[in-house]
């Protein structure tokens, strides 16, 4: 009887080390972004729109040159109310490029967020395919540090640290008791 216990005993301990029993995989996003197809398509789409904004950019940047060249070349000779209407010009036509180059900026992370979506919730399905299929408790990312797969709050302790720093947190100040003075003796 006792070597049964005892067998039971160590087989409920070896089954629980054996839940307990973590696996930890870990890629490279990067890499494994570069290699899909999808990802070269969206680069290429990508290269194709910033090809379009740069054509519009030197031209602008070819009318300020020549603009800057003719006030530098004959500003000597302009009058003055010209000339000063020809810096105003070269200073809007700078903003106007500035201001342009900035929502060109704006406009290609949009486009790239946009393409990058369906890439990266394929990327994401298939990760969780593979770590399922593996039997993976976490995948490390070598690219970027960050852990892109770990099954959802089967480990997550954020809700019972929160309440460990709520319990420990000190109580408000209470305001401090007020006494009356002590008269000294034989005072009214």
């Amino acid at each position: 009887m006792k070597k049964l216990l005892a067998t039971v005993f160590c087989a409920f301990l070896l089954t629980s080390a054996y839940t307990q029993t973590q696996k930890i995989g870990h890629l490279n996003s990067a890499e494994v972004l570069h290699s899909m197809p999808e990802f070269k398509q969206m680069q290429e789409a990508l290269e194709k729109k910033k090809g379009d904004y740069t054509k519009v950019l030197e031209t602008m940047y070819k009318e300020y040159e020549t603009k800057s060249k003719d006030v530098q070349d004959n500003g000597k000779n302009m009058m003055e109310a010209i000339l000063e209407a020809k810096i105003q010009e070269l200073q809007d036509l700078q903003r106007r490029i500035q201001a342009f180059e900035e929502k060109v900026q704006g406009e290609l992370e949009k486009y790239q967020m946009e393409l990058m979506k369906p890439i990266n919730d394929k990327y994401i399905k298939l990760l969780d395919e593979v770590a399922k299929e593996g039997n993976y408790t976490y995948i490390l990312d070598v690219a970027s540090g960050g852990v892109p797969y770990f099954p959802k709050g089967e480990f997550d302790v954020t809700e019972s640290l929160k309440k460990k720093i709520a319990a420990s947190a000190p109580a408000a100040p209470t305001a401090p008791k007020t006494t009356t003075p002590v008269k000294p003796a034989g005072t009214k």
